[in-house]
């Protein structure tokens, strides 16, 4: 741009040398022709030295033409212009000789009076020097504009280099943030519109920080104890472990804090929280104290759920991790201070060690959860080590978790039927639905494998469902079929505490075509006494609707006497340790009378469980249960062999009857005559 502005100014230059040059020239000639012409008008120089005095004048050419054009004297070029006579005539009056140009020459004429006749005298210069004039002018030019721009490059580019300095600094801070930070403050006191920028880029700069910030925090710091978090401690496992560092982890379950949350309100199950982790702080330092660890070697602590922490010890062997272990039981062995109230706490610790439990963080963190649970199974205050027996059984109760789910899904649970004999008439009053899981490659599993699963994983409430739906149906189907037996359905704690539980066990009973009356449900004692106000709410529409509701296990848990005079039960069931225990030791036996006696003063029921020999079959009638359930009478069978049995049964007591007048059903599903033992 600056070269093409020099080239305009040198050619404007050249043009005005030109025609300035070229008016002089024209002016020369005008004057020439006027002393020529004085010349000649006086004398003193004759026509035919007109050629002569011409080029005395510097002149190209001169000549005379008389009035009919003819030249007198001279010779006339072959470029000369014809000129207007009356304008050439003029310039007798005027003094002043005409000028014009053509053809690169400036031409002149001046008319003349020479011995008495009216002539013109005609001169012509060249132009050619406004040309060279010119071309100089352009040389001239071009130097000092090269030489200009010689001089200026520089300085320009240094005050371009200041104006934009600012600007590659910016652009180097967005570009890469961090970087050019001194120079964008130093824009930043610009007073222009380069300030505002700068300004404005630092404001946001800091806004990112702290927003980068606040969500670094929020994404490894657990936000109640500031403490990292689960994606932190994985994050600071995995690079332990990427270099080969021997660790332990510690998996610590705090039990109780859920219970101060429970009954204190959530916001002194958050204090409770602190309070723990601060706690585990001040053991952590100590015992890295008095273990003469460095500074960088005091361990970890982490929040990884609601009431987990973690430590992260390294360079730990088992032997530290066990003292780290206990330092961690003895700091909770006194209360936690929450305002007003001193609450007592427990823990729970799974141990692993790296690389002996694994090498990676997912799989280290699955050992340590694996002795955890192990370590909550033991109850208070234990300590459990990871090993290759305790995280084969952990995969193997998640891969019992996924197949009972599946199972649930796909109908593979099945239910099978224990009599349950009126003891007056010993006919069969009813059975109790037992749900069985034969799975399709370990064959049958025993409930007393999967149903914990269940209610740990929260498959409880559809398993529930199910086995109410299938019982419903039987029972329907019985009844269709004559077979009127009541079926008993045993309910689980988590299911029977859940909001309306009435309205949908009696939706699944309708829905399976069942009447209310065929069905019979069981409800254990602490579920019924823990909360009375909500088991009054859901057993009265049930009991209303003509269910049969029975306690389950009555004796062995904390009942309130005063809720249950209130609470619509019809059956108690002595629980089958009572019975066992009742023939050999004297404490049983009172039990079992007193439960006798407090079910007859209700008007209740009384179920006795896990009648297995005739010894205990007279116990529980002697002290008057009114109804037995075992293997005395018959195990737990499924719908088809359950109704062979009954049909063998109802046989038997007919052959009975026809064969010697009243009989009575023995237990094993014979006929005994009356008046015969």
């Amino acid at each position: 741009m600056l070269a093409a502005l020099s080239i305009l100014l040198v050619a404007i230059a050249a043009t005005e040398t030109r025609e300035s040059a070229e008016r002089a020239i024209e002016w020369s000639a005008a004057a020439a022709a006027g002393a020529i012409g004085d010349r000649l008008a006086s004398g003193e120089v004759s026509p035919r030295d007109v050629s002569t005095a011409a080029a005395g004048a510097s002149l190209d050419y001169a000549f005379l033409e008389g009035a009919s054009g003819m030249v007198i004297a001279g010779e006339r070029p072959g470029g000369a212009p014809a000129m207007s006579p009356a304008s050439v005539g003029a310039t007798q009056r005027s003094g002043v000789a005409l000028v014009t140009r053509s053809r690169d020459f400036a031409h002149a004429a001046k008319a003349v009076m020479i011995g008495g006749e009216p002539m013109t005298l005609r001169v012509g210069r060249s132009l050619a020097p406004a040309a060279v004039a010119e071309s100089e002018t352009v040389v001239r030019g071009v130097m000092a504009a090269l030489a200009f721009i010689g001089l200026a490059l520089p300085l320009l580019a240094l005050l371009v280099d200041r104006v934009v300095a600012p600007l590659r600094a910016l652009t180097r801070a967005v570009t890469s943030p961090g970087s050019a930070e001194a120079e964008v403050r130093a824009a930043g006191g610009r007073t222009d519109e380069v300030g505002a920028l700068a300004r404005a880029h630092l404001a946001i700069s800091k806004d990112l920080a702290e927003n980068a910030d606040a969500l670094h925090r929020l994404t490894f710091d657990d936000p109640l104890t500031h403490l990292p978090n689960r994606a932190n401690l994985t994050s600071r496992l995995a690079s332990a472990l990427q270099v080969g560092e021997s660790l332990a982890l510690l998996k610590i379950e705090v039990q109780g804090l859920s219970r101060i949350a429970a009954g204190l309100g959530q916001q002194s199950g958050d204090e409770a929280v602190r309070r723990a982790a601060e706690r585990l702080r001040e053991m952590a330092t100590d015992w890295a104290r008095e273990s003469q660890l460095v500074e960088q070697r005091v361990p970890i602590i982490a929040r990884i759920s609601d009431t987990g922490f973690a430590l992260l010890a390294h360079g730990a062997d088992a032997g530290a991790a066990r003292a780290l272990a206990a330092a961690a039981l003895a700091a909770f062995e006194t209360p936690l201070f929450v305002g007003e109230h001193h609450v007592a706490t427990a823990l729970a610790v799974g141990v692993a060690l790296a690389p002996e439990d694994g090498d990676e963080a997912a799989t280290l963190l699955r050992s340590a959860a694996a002795a955890v649970s192990a370590a909550r199974a033991a109850g208070p205050q234990s300590v459990r080590f990871a090993g290759a027996e305790l995280n084969r059984m952990a995969y193997g109760r998640l891969k019992l978790e996924q197949d009972l789910r599946r199972a649930i899904d796909n109908g593979e649970l099945e239910l099978h039927y224990q009599p349950q004999i009126e003891l007056q008439t010993r006919a069969v009053s009813g059975a109790e639905a037992l749900v069985r899981w034969r799975h399709p490659i370990r064959g049958m599993i025993s409930p007393m494998e999967f149903v914990p699963v269940a209610e740990e994983c929260g498959l409880i409430e559809p398993l529930g469902a199910l086995v109410l739906a299938q019982a419903a149906r039987k029972a329907a189907d019985w009844h269709a079929r004559g077979l009127s037996a009541r079926i008993a359905v045993n309910v689980s704690a988590i299911q029977f505490r859940r909001q309306r539980f009435a309205e949908r066990a009696l939706e699944i009973i309708g829905a399976a075509g069942a009447d209310p009356s065929q069905i019979e449900l069981e409800i254990t004692e602490s579920a019924a006494m823990g909360d009375p106000a909500h088991a009054l709410r859901e057993l009265a529409p049930l009991r209303q609707a003509g269910v049969k509701l029975a306690i389950d296990d009555f004796g062995t848990g904390y009942s309130n006497l005063s809720s249950l005079t209130r609470l619509p039960f019809d059956v108690l069931k002595i629980d089958r340790s009572f019975v066992r225990d009742a023939v050999a030791a004297g404490g049983a036996r009172a039990v079992v009378g007193a439960i006798v006696g407090l079910a007859a003063n209700l008007g209740f029921e009384t179920i006795a469980e896990g009648v297995e020999t005739e010894e205990q079959l007279a116990f529980v009638s002697r002290q008057g249960c009114s109804h037995v359930q075992g293997y005395l009478f018959g195990k737990p069978m499924p719908a088809p062999a359950f109704e062979a049995w009954y049909a063998e049964r109802t046989l038997a007591e007919l052959k009975g009857l026809l064969d010697g007048g009243a009989a009575r059903p023995t237990v094993g599903g014979a006929v005994a005559l009356a008046g015969r033992p």
